[in-house]
């Protein structure tokens, strides 16, 4: 094909932002929003110091527990990309019921580690595949059934993640990715009626695991 046939081809894909070349991801400040959808495990019936409910009564498992609902979960993040291998990112993050009677949330600051560059040239690939973990503070809500209780509770305290990567650039701007996350929630207060100051400490971080596939649209700065 002539150079004449192939120049509006050019021009046709760089007006759609699409590369006519591999491109990598470029090094420096990127932000990224994500939507997807989160499962969740959790326990029930949480032992907590000094509550004042008896963990005997019928109630006390749907009232002092961590297996909220599921559901649409969305993402912001912004990062650093550094000589194609590391970046550190901010991110906030959470998922909830489509009734918005149940949620979680989490701030974590993340580490992700890009380990294609050390066997694929950086400007040689569009693809890319990361690793990352993180680390935050989490907060959830949850409405117990209504004939136990109408007013909503809660709980807090500190959160891990980690995760799976992959990325395509499509233009030298933007990229589109699939990340699949785990986070490992470390609840530590509960949180009765925060208007009232009425929260209790657990001796024990309940086990709660959430799963979290999204699709990600991230914008090179």
């Amino acid at each position: 094909m002539t150079a004449r046939r192939l120049a509006p081809m050019t021009a046709l894909l760089l007006a759609l932002g699409l590369p006519s070349a591999a491109l990598a991801t470029p090094d420096g400040g990127y932000f990224a929003l994500g939507l997807g959808a989160a499962s969740v495990s959790g326990d029930r019936g949480v032992p907590l110091d000094g509550f004042f409910l008896n963990e005997s009564l019928a109630d006390y498992p749907a009232l002092v527990r961590t297996d909220f609902d599921g559901g649409m979960a969305i993402e912001l993040r912004f990062g650093y990309l550094i000589e194609g291998l590391v970046a550190p990112e901010i991110a906030v993050h959470g998922h909830g019921s489509f009734d918005f009677d149940a949620g979680a949330g989490q701030v974590t600051f993340n580490l992700r580690y890009h380990p294609l560059e050390h066997f694929i040239a950086h400007d040689s690939r569009a693809f890319d595949a990361n690793l990352y973990v993180g680390a935050g503070y989490a907060i959830a809500g949850f409405h117990p059934d209504e004939d136990v209780d109408e007013d909503g509770k809660g709980w807090e305290g500190m959160s891990w993640s980690l995760g799976l990567g992959f990325g395509y650039q499509l233009g030298d701007r933007v990229s589109l990715g699939l990340d699949l996350k785990v986070v490992l929630p470390r609840y530590a207060t509960y949180i009765w009626d925060r208007d009232d100051g009425r929260e209790y400490e657990a001796p024990e971080a309940p086990e709660t695991l959430f799963v979290v596939p999204s699709l990600q649209l991230v914008f090179h700065l």
